[in-house]
Protein backbone atom coordinates (compact mmCIF):
# COMPACT_ATOMS: atom_id res chain seq x y z
CA UNK A 1 0.00 0.00 0.00
CA UNK A 2 1.17 3.52 -0.76
CA UNK A 3 2.26 5.76 2.09
CA UNK A 4 0.85 9.26 2.67
CA UNK A 5 4.06 10.78 1.31
CA UNK A 6 3.73 8.73 -1.88
CA UNK A 7 0.14 9.95 -2.27
CA UNK A 8 1.29 13.56 -1.98
CA UNK A 9 4.09 12.97 -4.50
CA UNK A 10 1.49 11.47 -6.83
CA UNK A 11 -0.60 14.63 -6.45
CA UNK A 12 2.41 16.82 -7.18
CA UNK A 13 3.19 14.77 -10.30
CA UNK A 14 -0.36 15.13 -11.65
CA UNK A 15 -0.46 18.80 -10.67
CA UNK A 16 2.78 19.59 -12.49
CA UNK A 17 1.71 17.58 -15.55
CA UNK A 18 -1.26 19.93 -15.74
CA UNK A 19 0.67 22.99 -14.62
CA UNK A 20 3.67 23.08 -16.91
CA UNK A 21 1.72 23.63 -20.16
CA UNK A 22 -0.44 26.19 -18.32
CA UNK A 23 2.71 27.92 -17.01
CA UNK A 24 4.17 28.06 -20.52
CA UNK A 25 0.86 29.36 -21.89
CA UNK A 26 0.63 32.05 -19.21
CA UNK A 27 4.27 33.05 -19.70
CA UNK A 28 3.68 33.11 -23.45
CA UNK A 29 0.71 35.44 -22.94
CA UNK A 30 2.82 37.87 -20.96
CA UNK A 31 5.88 37.41 -23.15
CA UNK A 32 3.84 39.04 -25.91
CA UNK A 33 3.97 42.21 -23.80
CA UNK A 34 7.58 41.43 -22.90
CA UNK A 35 8.60 41.42 -26.57
CA UNK A 36 6.63 44.62 -27.15
CA UNK A 37 8.35 46.30 -24.21
CA UNK A 38 11.85 45.13 -25.19
CA UNK A 39 11.56 46.11 -28.85
CA UNK A 40 9.96 49.47 -28.17
CA UNK A 41 12.39 50.09 -25.27
CA UNK A 42 15.35 49.62 -27.57
CA UNK A 43 13.66 51.79 -30.18
CA UNK A 44 13.16 54.83 -27.89
CA UNK A 45 12.59 55.42 -24.16
CA UNK A 46 9.87 57.99 -24.87
CA UNK A 47 7.99 55.51 -27.07
CA UNK A 48 8.28 52.96 -24.24
CA UNK A 49 6.62 55.43 -21.88
CA UNK A 50 3.82 55.96 -24.44
CA UNK A 51 3.35 52.21 -24.79
CA UNK A 52 3.27 51.68 -21.02
CA UNK A 53 0.61 54.30 -20.40
CA UNK A 54 -1.36 53.40 -23.55
CA UNK A 55 -1.77 49.82 -22.40
CA UNK A 56 -3.40 50.82 -19.10
CA UNK A 57 -7.05 51.08 -20.36
CA UNK A 58 -6.80 47.87 -22.40
CA UNK A 59 -5.00 45.99 -19.62
CA UNK A 60 -7.77 46.85 -17.18
CA UNK A 61 -10.44 45.77 -19.70
CA UNK A 62 -8.67 42.51 -20.56
CA UNK A 63 -8.24 41.61 -16.93
CA UNK A 64 -11.89 42.34 -16.21
CA UNK A 65 -12.73 40.03 -19.13
CA UNK A 66 -10.41 37.33 -17.81
CA UNK A 67 -12.21 37.49 -14.48
CA UNK A 68 -15.73 37.74 -15.90
CA UNK A 69 -15.10 34.65 -18.03
CA UNK A 70 -13.34 32.70 -15.29
CA UNK A 71 -16.62 31.05 -14.33
CA UNK A 72 -16.24 29.03 -17.54
CA UNK A 73 -13.13 27.33 -16.14
CA UNK A 74 -14.65 26.55 -12.76
CA UNK A 75 -18.04 25.32 -14.03
CA UNK A 76 -16.46 23.21 -16.80
CA UNK A 77 -14.01 21.64 -14.32
CA UNK A 78 -16.88 20.84 -11.95
CA UNK A 79 -18.94 19.14 -14.69
CA UNK A 80 -15.82 17.28 -15.81
CA UNK A 81 -15.23 15.99 -12.27
CA UNK A 82 -18.86 14.83 -12.13
CA UNK A 83 -18.54 13.04 -15.51
CA UNK A 84 -21.04 15.39 -17.21
CA UNK A 85 -19.04 15.87 -20.40
CA UNK A 86 -21.80 17.21 -22.66
CA UNK A 87 -22.41 19.95 -20.11
CA UNK A 88 -18.78 21.03 -20.50
CA UNK A 89 -19.43 21.86 -24.15
CA UNK A 90 -22.72 23.55 -23.28
CA UNK A 91 -20.94 25.84 -20.80
CA UNK A 92 -18.42 26.78 -23.53
CA UNK A 93 -21.17 27.61 -26.04
CA UNK A 94 -22.93 29.84 -23.52
CA UNK A 95 -19.68 31.64 -22.72
CA UNK A 96 -19.03 32.74 -26.33
CA UNK A 97 -21.76 35.40 -26.81
CA UNK A 98 -21.25 36.52 -23.23
CA UNK A 99 -17.53 36.95 -23.88
CA UNK A 100 -18.07 38.67 -27.21
CA UNK A 101 -20.31 41.23 -25.51
CA UNK A 102 -17.64 41.88 -22.91
CA UNK A 103 -15.08 42.34 -25.69
CA UNK A 104 -17.20 44.94 -27.45
CA UNK A 105 -17.63 46.87 -24.19
CA UNK A 106 -13.86 46.75 -23.64
CA UNK A 107 -13.22 47.97 -27.18
CA UNK A 108 -15.53 50.93 -26.64
CA UNK A 109 -13.71 51.89 -23.45
CA UNK A 110 -10.32 51.64 -25.17
CA UNK A 111 -11.48 53.94 -27.96
CA UNK A 112 -11.90 56.58 -25.23
CA UNK A 113 -8.33 55.99 -24.04
CA UNK A 114 -7.11 59.56 -24.54
CA UNK A 115 -9.95 61.03 -22.51
CA UNK A 116 -9.43 58.43 -19.77
CA UNK A 117 -5.72 59.22 -19.51
CA UNK A 118 -6.42 62.96 -19.37
CA UNK A 119 -8.86 62.39 -16.52
CA UNK A 120 -6.18 60.29 -14.81
CA UNK A 121 -3.84 63.29 -14.68
CA UNK A 122 -1.55 62.58 -17.64
CA UNK A 123 -0.15 65.42 -19.75
CA UNK A 124 -1.88 66.13 -23.09
CA UNK A 125 1.16 64.78 -24.99
CA UNK A 126 1.27 61.48 -23.09
CA UNK A 127 -2.53 61.11 -23.16
CA UNK A 128 -2.74 61.71 -26.91
CA UNK A 129 0.02 59.23 -27.77
CA UNK A 130 -1.24 56.68 -25.26
CA UNK A 131 -4.81 57.10 -26.51
CA UNK A 132 -3.82 56.10 -30.06
CA UNK A 133 -2.21 52.92 -28.73
CA UNK A 134 -5.23 52.19 -26.53
CA UNK A 135 -7.56 52.41 -29.55
CA UNK A 136 -5.49 50.00 -31.65
CA UNK A 137 -5.32 47.44 -28.84
CA UNK A 138 -9.06 47.85 -28.28
CA UNK A 139 -9.91 46.59 -31.77
CA UNK A 140 -8.64 43.15 -30.75
CA UNK A 141 -10.54 42.80 -27.47
CA UNK A 142 -13.58 40.95 -28.92
CA UNK A 143 -11.16 38.42 -30.41
CA UNK A 144 -9.35 38.16 -27.08
CA UNK A 145 -12.62 37.40 -25.27
CA UNK A 146 -13.42 34.46 -27.58
CA UNK A 147 -9.89 33.11 -27.16
CA UNK A 148 -10.07 33.40 -23.35
CA UNK A 149 -13.44 31.59 -23.16
CA UNK A 150 -12.24 28.75 -25.35
CA UNK A 151 -8.94 28.46 -23.50
CA UNK A 152 -10.78 28.14 -20.19
CA UNK A 153 -12.97 25.39 -21.66
CA UNK A 154 -9.90 23.40 -22.72
CA UNK A 155 -8.19 23.86 -19.36
CA UNK A 156 -11.37 22.78 -17.53
CA UNK A 157 -11.32 19.43 -19.38
CA UNK A 158 -7.55 19.10 -18.75
CA UNK A 159 -6.75 19.71 -22.43
CA UNK A 160 -3.92 22.14 -21.79
CA UNK A 161 -1.25 21.45 -24.40
CA UNK A 162 -3.03 22.80 -27.51
CA UNK A 163 -3.33 26.21 -25.86
CA UNK A 164 0.37 26.12 -25.09
CA UNK A 165 1.27 25.36 -28.73
CA UNK A 166 -0.96 28.16 -30.00
CA UNK A 167 0.60 30.67 -27.60
CA UNK A 168 4.14 29.67 -28.63
CA UNK A 169 3.23 30.16 -32.29
CA UNK A 170 1.68 33.52 -31.43
CA UNK A 171 4.92 34.62 -29.80
CA UNK A 172 6.94 33.81 -32.91
CA UNK A 173 4.53 35.84 -35.03
CA UNK A 174 4.64 38.69 -32.51
CA UNK A 175 8.44 38.95 -32.76
CA UNK A 176 8.27 39.15 -36.55
CA UNK A 177 5.43 41.70 -36.63
CA UNK A 178 7.06 43.88 -33.97
CA UNK A 179 10.36 43.86 -35.82
CA UNK A 180 8.65 44.97 -39.04
CA UNK A 181 6.09 47.45 -37.69
CA UNK A 182 8.13 49.12 -34.92
CA UNK A 183 11.21 49.72 -37.05
CA UNK A 184 9.51 50.14 -40.43
CA UNK A 185 10.99 47.31 -42.49
CA UNK A 186 10.05 45.88 -45.90
CA UNK A 187 8.33 49.06 -47.02
CA UNK A 188 6.26 49.51 -43.85
CA UNK A 189 6.26 52.93 -42.16
CA UNK A 190 8.29 53.32 -38.95
CA UNK A 191 5.53 53.30 -36.31
CA UNK A 192 7.32 52.80 -32.97
CA UNK A 193 4.89 52.03 -30.14
CA UNK A 194 1.86 52.15 -32.45
CA UNK A 195 3.47 49.49 -34.63
CA UNK A 196 3.77 47.25 -31.59
CA UNK A 197 0.05 47.71 -30.92
CA UNK A 198 -0.80 46.67 -34.50
CA UNK A 199 1.42 43.61 -34.06
CA UNK A 200 -0.67 42.66 -31.02
CA UNK A 201 -3.86 42.89 -33.10
CA UNK A 202 -2.41 40.59 -35.76
CA UNK A 203 -1.43 38.06 -33.11
CA UNK A 204 -4.93 38.04 -31.63
CA UNK A 205 -6.36 37.11 -35.03
CA UNK A 206 -4.01 34.11 -35.22
CA UNK A 207 -4.83 32.96 -31.70
CA UNK A 208 -8.61 33.01 -32.01
CA UNK A 209 -8.68 31.34 -35.42
CA UNK A 210 -6.27 28.59 -34.28
CA UNK A 211 -8.03 27.70 -31.03
CA UNK A 212 -11.50 27.64 -32.62
CA UNK A 213 -10.27 25.31 -35.38
CA UNK A 214 -8.75 22.99 -32.77
CA UNK A 215 -11.91 22.76 -30.63
CA UNK A 216 -14.16 22.20 -33.64
CA UNK A 217 -12.01 19.37 -35.02
CA UNK A 218 -10.59 17.77 -31.84
CA UNK A 219 -10.81 13.97 -31.77
CA UNK A 220 -13.46 13.71 -29.05
CA UNK A 221 -15.64 16.66 -30.10
CA UNK A 222 -18.74 14.44 -29.88
CA UNK A 223 -18.00 13.55 -26.25
CA UNK A 224 -18.14 17.21 -25.26
CA UNK A 225 -20.86 18.26 -27.69
CA UNK A 226 -18.84 21.13 -29.13
CA UNK A 227 -20.82 21.00 -32.39
CA UNK A 228 -24.17 20.97 -30.63
CA UNK A 229 -25.17 24.45 -29.41
CA UNK A 230 -27.39 24.15 -26.33
CA UNK A 231 -30.76 25.90 -26.10
CA UNK A 232 -30.24 29.63 -25.77
CA UNK A 233 -31.17 29.72 -22.12
CA UNK A 234 -29.87 32.70 -20.15
CA UNK A 235 -30.84 30.98 -16.92
CA UNK A 236 -28.76 27.89 -17.76
CA UNK A 237 -25.61 30.01 -17.69
CA UNK A 238 -26.45 31.61 -14.35
CA UNK A 239 -23.81 29.75 -12.32
CA UNK A 240 -21.16 30.54 -14.92
CA UNK A 241 -22.02 34.25 -14.77
CA UNK A 242 -22.36 34.29 -10.97
CA UNK A 243 -18.79 33.10 -10.58
CA UNK A 244 -17.76 35.35 -13.44
CA UNK A 245 -19.27 38.50 -11.95
CA UNK A 246 -17.51 37.91 -8.65
CA UNK A 247 -14.23 36.89 -10.32
CA UNK A 248 -14.38 39.78 -12.77
CA UNK A 249 -14.93 42.31 -10.04
CA UNK A 250 -12.22 40.70 -7.91
CA UNK A 251 -9.60 40.53 -10.65
CA UNK A 252 -10.71 43.92 -11.91
CA UNK A 253 -10.15 45.47 -8.48
CA UNK A 254 -6.76 43.77 -8.15
CA UNK A 255 -5.49 44.74 -11.56
CA UNK A 256 -7.00 48.21 -11.58
CA UNK A 257 -4.97 48.70 -8.43
CA UNK A 258 -1.85 47.37 -10.15
CA UNK A 259 -2.44 49.56 -13.20
CA UNK A 260 -3.07 52.52 -10.92
CA UNK A 261 0.58 52.19 -9.96
CA UNK A 262 1.42 53.09 -13.58
CA UNK A 263 -0.74 56.21 -13.26
CA UNK A 264 1.15 57.22 -10.10
CA UNK A 265 4.45 56.46 -11.86
CA UNK A 266 3.38 58.77 -14.71
CA UNK A 267 2.99 61.57 -12.17
CA UNK A 268 6.62 61.02 -11.11
CA UNK A 269 8.02 61.69 -14.60
CA UNK A 270 9.09 59.89 -17.78
CA UNK A 271 12.09 58.10 -16.19
CA UNK A 272 9.99 56.80 -13.29
CA UNK A 273 7.28 55.68 -15.71
CA UNK A 274 9.81 53.83 -17.90
CA UNK A 275 11.35 52.22 -14.78
CA UNK A 276 7.98 51.09 -13.51
CA UNK A 277 6.86 49.86 -16.97
CA UNK A 278 9.88 47.56 -17.23
CA UNK A 279 9.73 46.45 -13.58
CA UNK A 280 6.03 45.59 -13.53
CA UNK A 281 6.36 43.86 -16.91
CA UNK A 282 9.02 41.44 -15.66
CA UNK A 283 7.24 41.15 -12.29
CA UNK A 284 4.22 39.89 -14.19
CA UNK A 285 6.32 37.47 -16.22
CA UNK A 286 7.72 35.86 -13.05
CA UNK A 287 4.23 35.82 -11.51
CA UNK A 288 3.07 33.58 -14.36
CA UNK A 289 5.02 30.65 -12.87
CA UNK A 290 2.88 30.89 -9.75
CA UNK A 291 -0.32 31.63 -11.68
CA UNK A 292 0.10 28.47 -13.75
CA UNK A 293 0.33 26.33 -10.62
CA UNK A 294 -2.59 28.24 -9.09
CA UNK A 295 -4.83 27.72 -12.13
CA UNK A 296 -3.95 24.02 -12.30
CA UNK A 297 -4.67 23.64 -8.58
CA UNK A 298 -8.04 25.33 -9.10
CA UNK A 299 -8.92 22.94 -11.96
CA UNK A 300 -8.13 19.90 -9.80
CA UNK A 301 -9.99 21.39 -6.82
CA UNK A 302 -12.96 22.01 -9.13
CA UNK A 303 -12.82 18.38 -10.31
CA UNK A 304 -12.77 17.16 -6.69
CA UNK A 305 -15.64 19.52 -5.86
CA UNK A 306 -17.70 18.11 -8.73
CA UNK A 307 -16.95 14.55 -7.59
CA UNK A 308 -17.74 15.54 -3.97
CA UNK A 309 -14.37 14.14 -2.92
CA UNK A 310 -13.81 16.35 0.14
CA UNK A 311 -10.58 14.79 1.46
CA UNK A 312 -8.91 15.15 -1.94
CA UNK A 313 -10.19 18.72 -2.28
CA UNK A 314 -8.58 19.79 0.99
CA UNK A 315 -5.33 18.00 0.27
CA UNK A 316 -5.00 19.52 -3.20
CA UNK A 317 -5.20 23.08 -1.84
CA UNK A 318 -2.18 22.61 0.40
CA UNK A 319 -0.26 20.46 -2.08
CA UNK A 320 -0.78 23.18 -4.68
CA UNK A 321 0.34 25.92 -2.31
CA UNK A 322 3.44 24.03 -1.22
CA UNK A 323 4.42 23.27 -4.83
CA UNK A 324 3.88 26.88 -5.83
CA UNK A 325 5.85 28.30 -2.91
CA UNK A 326 8.87 26.12 -3.72
CA UNK A 327 8.80 27.29 -7.34
CA UNK A 328 8.32 30.95 -6.46
CA UNK A 329 11.06 31.04 -3.79
CA UNK A 330 13.51 29.84 -6.44
CA UNK A 331 12.17 32.38 -8.95
CA UNK A 332 12.30 35.30 -6.51
CA UNK A 333 15.81 34.36 -5.39
CA UNK A 334 17.14 34.26 -8.95
CA UNK A 335 15.50 37.61 -9.73
CA UNK A 336 17.07 39.31 -6.73
CA UNK A 337 20.51 38.03 -7.81
CA UNK A 338 20.28 38.78 -11.53
CA UNK A 339 18.12 41.92 -11.52
CA UNK A 340 20.75 44.09 -13.26
CA UNK A 341 21.14 41.55 -16.04
CA UNK A 342 17.36 41.48 -16.51
CA UNK A 343 17.30 45.27 -16.81
CA UNK A 344 19.86 45.15 -19.63
CA UNK A 345 17.47 43.00 -21.66
CA UNK A 346 15.04 45.90 -21.78
CA UNK A 347 17.22 48.95 -22.29
CA UNK A 348 20.71 50.22 -23.11
CA UNK A 349 20.47 53.41 -20.99
CA UNK A 350 22.83 53.13 -17.96
CA UNK A 351 20.67 55.21 -15.61
CA UNK A 352 17.56 53.21 -16.44
CA UNK A 353 19.44 49.91 -15.98
CA UNK A 354 20.52 50.91 -12.46
CA UNK A 355 17.04 52.02 -11.43
CA UNK A 356 15.26 48.97 -12.87
CA UNK A 357 17.79 46.58 -11.34
CA UNK A 358 17.30 47.99 -7.87
CA UNK A 359 13.52 48.01 -8.10
CA UNK A 360 13.32 44.42 -9.42
CA UNK A 361 15.52 43.12 -6.60
CA UNK A 362 13.20 44.77 -4.08
CA UNK A 363 10.07 43.55 -5.89
CA UNK A 364 11.08 39.86 -5.68
CA UNK A 365 9.31 39.47 -2.30
CA UNK A 366 6.11 40.81 -3.82
CA UNK A 367 6.20 38.12 -6.54
CA UNK A 368 6.18 35.38 -3.90
CA UNK A 369 3.26 36.92 -2.00
CA UNK A 370 1.23 37.78 -5.11
CA UNK A 371 1.44 34.21 -6.41
CA UNK A 372 0.31 32.82 -3.06
CA UNK A 373 -2.67 35.12 -2.72
CA UNK A 374 -3.73 34.37 -6.29
CA UNK A 375 -3.73 30.61 -5.66
CA UNK A 376 -5.83 31.06 -2.51
CA UNK A 377 -8.35 33.18 -4.42
CA UNK A 378 -8.60 30.66 -7.28
CA UNK A 379 -9.16 27.71 -4.96
CA UNK A 380 -11.94 29.62 -3.19
CA UNK A 381 -13.67 30.24 -6.52
CA UNK A 382 -13.20 26.59 -7.55
CA UNK A 383 -15.05 25.63 -4.36
CA UNK A 384 -17.95 27.89 -5.35
CA UNK A 385 -17.07 30.60 -2.82
CA UNK A 386 -17.48 33.41 -5.31
CA UNK A 387 -17.53 36.61 -3.28
CA UNK A 388 -14.93 36.14 -0.55
CA UNK A 389 -11.96 36.80 -2.89
CA UNK A 390 -13.74 39.92 -4.15
CA UNK A 391 -14.13 41.34 -0.65
CA UNK A 392 -10.55 40.42 0.22
CA UNK A 393 -9.19 42.11 -2.91
CA UNK A 394 -11.32 45.21 -2.40
CA UNK A 395 -9.90 45.67 1.08
CA UNK A 396 -6.29 44.70 0.39
CA UNK A 397 -5.79 46.36 -2.98
CA UNK A 398 -8.40 49.10 -3.13
CA UNK A 399 -8.23 50.35 0.45
CA UNK A 400 -4.64 49.44 1.40
CA UNK A 401 -2.34 49.05 -1.61
CA UNK A 402 -3.23 52.11 -3.71
CA UNK A 403 -3.28 54.69 -0.88
CA UNK A 404 -0.13 53.29 0.72
CA UNK A 405 1.71 53.22 -2.63
CA UNK A 406 0.76 56.84 -3.35
CA UNK A 407 1.81 58.06 0.08
CA UNK A 408 5.08 56.15 0.02
CA UNK A 409 5.98 57.10 -3.57
CA UNK A 410 4.94 60.77 -3.48
CA UNK A 411 4.88 62.03 0.11
CA UNK A 412 7.71 59.87 1.46
CA UNK A 413 9.56 60.45 -1.84
CA UNK A 414 10.48 56.79 -2.33
CA UNK A 415 9.61 56.99 -6.02
CA UNK A 416 9.10 53.66 -7.79
CA UNK A 417 10.24 51.80 -4.65
CA UNK A 418 7.27 53.34 -2.87
CA UNK A 419 4.90 51.83 -5.42
CA UNK A 420 6.18 48.38 -4.51
CA UNK A 421 5.92 49.17 -0.78
CA UNK A 422 2.16 49.21 -1.21
CA UNK A 423 2.17 46.19 -3.51
CA UNK A 424 4.03 44.05 -0.98
CA UNK A 425 1.75 45.11 1.87
CA UNK A 426 -1.44 44.51 -0.15
CA UNK A 427 -0.43 41.05 -1.40
CA UNK A 428 0.69 39.97 2.08
CA UNK A 429 -2.68 40.86 3.59
CA UNK A 430 -4.55 39.14 0.72
CA UNK A 431 -2.46 35.98 1.13
CA UNK A 432 -3.14 35.79 4.87
CA UNK A 433 -6.89 36.36 4.46
CA UNK A 434 -7.12 33.80 1.63
CA UNK A 435 -5.54 31.12 3.81
CA UNK A 436 -7.89 32.03 6.67
CA UNK A 437 -10.97 31.79 4.43
CA UNK A 438 -9.99 28.37 3.07
CA UNK A 439 -9.51 27.09 6.60
CA UNK A 440 -12.95 28.40 7.57
CA UNK A 441 -14.54 26.53 4.65
CA UNK A 442 -12.65 23.36 5.56
CA UNK A 443 -14.09 23.48 9.07
CA UNK A 444 -17.61 23.99 7.67
CA UNK A 445 -17.40 20.79 5.60
CA UNK A 446 -18.17 17.43 7.12
CA UNK A 447 -15.53 16.40 9.61
CA UNK A 448 -12.72 15.18 7.34
CA UNK A 449 -9.97 13.61 9.40
CA UNK A 450 -6.28 14.10 8.67
CA UNK A 451 -5.99 10.38 7.92
CA UNK A 452 -8.62 10.73 5.19
CA UNK A 453 -6.89 13.79 3.72
CA UNK A 454 -3.55 11.95 3.59
CA UNK A 455 -5.03 8.61 2.53
CA UNK A 456 -3.17 7.05 -0.42
CA UNK A 457 -6.52 5.72 -1.65
CA UNK A 458 -7.73 9.26 -2.30
CA UNK A 459 -6.15 10.00 -5.67
CA UNK A 460 -6.67 12.28 -8.65
CA UNK A 461 -8.52 9.99 -11.09
CA UNK A 462 -7.81 11.30 -14.58
CA UNK A 463 -4.64 11.95 -16.59
CA UNK A 464 -3.81 15.25 -18.26
CA UNK A 465 -4.03 15.66 -22.03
Amino acid sequence: MKSASMAILHDVKILMALAWPVIISRIAILSLALVDTIMVGHYATQELAYLGIGLVPSAICILFMIGMLLGTLFVVSRHYGAGEYKECGAVWWRSLPYGLGLGVIGMTICLLGEQILLLAGQTPEIAEAGGRISSIIGYGLPLAAIHISTGYFLEGIKRVRPGMVIMLAANLLNIVLNWVFVNGLYGMPEMGAEGSAWATFGVRVLMVVSIMIYVWWMVDYEKYGVRQPPPNSWRAGQENRRLGYASGLSIGIENTAFNSLSIIAGMLGTMALATHTISINFFGLCFMFGLGVGTSTAVLVGNANGAKNWPLLQRLIWVGLGTQMFLMIVTAGLLSIFSQQVARIYTDEPELIVQVGGVLAYASLGILLDAGQSLMAQTLRARGDAWSPTLIHFFCFGLVMIPFSYVSAVHFERGVYGLFDGLILGTLLSFILGIWRNRVLNHRMRNVSMSEILSPETEIPDPVA
